[in-house]
């Protein structure tokens, strides 16, 4: 299919009926009966062609509508009578050949159809070929079945001309009713004031004008008013140009229907509501992390990592003698060596509370409470069915970020350099102790036999010992405490993103997929 309007039809209707799939309580029943019946009335329409043009001559009780139908037709079919309503069922006129299959489809009885064209009529009326116009019962009629038969072909017909006279037309319920409810519509339709015959100029100008201004009022920006008389036939020939244009054009069921879909998805865009935004993406959502971090124990594991680390590191790079009495120093880890680093890490992890659950409960309802306070009730509702399921696996689910996070036991390269220099000033203070106190010994045992130099090397290497040492010592320390502040940190970071990603995914994704169904059905409409 080519033609714009229709394919855009198409893919208008394609979003309605996405949208009534949703479910039974996700739009009022009133407008998902309005909704299929419009798919319904677009398919039927569509299949139908746009060879024939629909055009309804609608308006109240001696509005003059009737005599105006006859004076475009040129003949004397639509009944006018003295006593009113006259017009108690539609009776159409069709230029050219054909027709019956739509008229078939809005119910329009036989013996009210008539053909316009006869050998006598020349090409007089080919312009209008292709146009099927329909005087309508009265819309205010007293007979209740003839407004309820003229509502039904309002709703149907590709073009509506309201017919209304200088007494009516400021009618309360033909524009309460009628055109600010279609005003959507206002490119499909015509007002024209009749019976202009009966005003003065003056009393024309002044009627047009105002009837303009109450149209607006309407919403009926781009409508005008055209005056007629079907008694001297002023304004008639224009009636049937305007007729002419609309059937030549072949667009007016597109049009139409088009207008319709667009109502009709405004409608239900009103029905569900703006889109809110995900809890996740609200401030709070931050908040909400920060507390499951909590309630999982982040900051307990982050902290026997730096204790871990702190106690490994010292029993490689502290001074051998200390390093070496710190060897039944209590394990941050317990006694529970039998087990790999990282599983003895996540055992350090205290067990989630009751207290911390409610925490997290009650602040991550909060936060999708205030996302979805805009929406309808029915999506509320699925947004509290779709969070208590989650609230249900709270626990497990943060129990499973964390012991999803791979804790590998950092051993840095700096250890083993450490080390070796701390057992070497070991070694030399050692040697250098021995040195001296061999050298004093023997200074006091035989005098003068030792030369002077055994003096300088075993106190050097006693001073370099300590002093090596020393430095060592407190280089070390510091690489410590910095090696461990970002091993924690590391870990933080990294077991924070995983409790981040389980609040947006395993937490809140059913309730982001209520959202989300929510925003495509809204945007779907578009």
């Amino acid at each position: 299919m080519n033609d714009p309007a229709q394919s855009e039809i198409r893919r208008r209707a394609e979003g309605i009926r996405d949208t009534l799939s949703l479910g039974p309580d996700k739009l009022s029943p009133e407008v998902r009966e309005d909704a299929q019946n419009l798919l319904d009335r677009a398919e039927d329409r569509l299949g139908l062609g746009e060879e024939f043009t629909v055009v309804a001559f609608a308006g109240s009780t001696g509005s003059g509508k009737s005599s105006l139908f006859n004076a475009v037709a040129g003949l004397d079919i639509a009944r006018v009578g003295v006593r009113r309503p006259t017009t108690s069922r539609p009776t159409a006129c069709v230029w050219g050949e054909g027709g019956n299959d739509i008229l078939n489809w809005l119910h329009v009885p036989e013996r009210s159809r008539t053909w316009r064209e006869s050998a006598l009529d020349g090409d007089d009326q080919r312009k209008l070929h292709g146009l099927i116009l329909l005087d309508l019962p009265d819309h205010d009629s007293t007979a209740v079945k003839h407004r309820v038969e003229s509502d039904r072909l309002v709703g149907l017909v590709d073009v509506v001309f309201w017919v209304v006279d200088p007494q009516k037309y400021a009618d309360f319920s033909l524009h309460s009713e009628y055109l600010a409810k279609l005003a959507e519509n206002s490119a499909n339709m015509v007002v024209v004031l009749n019976q202009v015959d009966k005003l003065s100029d003056e009393e024309q100008k002044a009627a047009a004008d105002h009837l303009q201004k109450l149209l607006v009022e309407d919403g009926l920006t781009d409508t005008k008013v055209h005056l007629t008389s079907a008694v001297t036939r002023d304004g008639v020939p224009d009636v049937r140009s305007i007729l002419a244009d609309t059937v030549d054009s072949k667009q007016a069921a597109s049009e139409r229907l088009l207008a319709d879909m667009q109502a009709m998805a405004k409608r239900m865009q009103n029905e569900l509501g703006e889109p809110v935004v995900p809890p996740d993406e609200r401030p709070g959502a931050s908040r909400l992390v920060e507390t499951m971090s909590d309630a999982a124990g982040v900051d307990a594991v982050a902290q026997t990592v730096h204790d871990d680390y702190i106690r490994r590191a010292y029993r490689k790079t502290g001074y051998p003698v200390l390093a070496w009495m710190q060897r039944n120093a209590p394990d941050p880890l317990g006694a529970k060596h039998g087990q790999g680093r990282d599983e003895l890490i996540r055992a350090s992890v205290p067990a989630t509370s009751r207290a911390q659950s409610s925490q997290v409960r009650l602040m991550a309802h909060e936060l999708i409470a205030e996302s979805v306070s805009t929406m309808p009730r029915p999506w509320q509702s699925a947004v509290a069915e779709a969070e208590k399921a989650s609230t249900a696996e709270l626990s497990d689910t943060l129990d499973s970020a964390v012991t999803a996070v791979d804790i590998k036991p950092q051993t840095p390269g700096w250890w083993s350099l450490a080390r070796f220099l701390q057992i070497i000033f070991f070694i030399a203070t050692i040697l250098g102790l021995l040195g001296v106190i061999a050298t004093a010994i023997l200074a006091i045992v035989v005098p003068g036999v030792l030369p002077g130099w055994s003096w300088i090397v075993s106190i050097g290497l006693l001073v370099v010992g300590i002093i090596g040492s020393v430095v060592t010592s407190v280089i070390a320390k510091s690489a410590r405490n910095k090696g461990a502040n970002e091993a924690a940190s590391d870990v933080d970071r990294k077991l924070r993103e995983a409790v981040g990603s389980v609040a947006q995914s395993s937490y809140l994704e059913p309730v982001n997929a209520v959202i989300g169904e929510h925003r495509r059905a809204y945007e779907t409409l578009h």
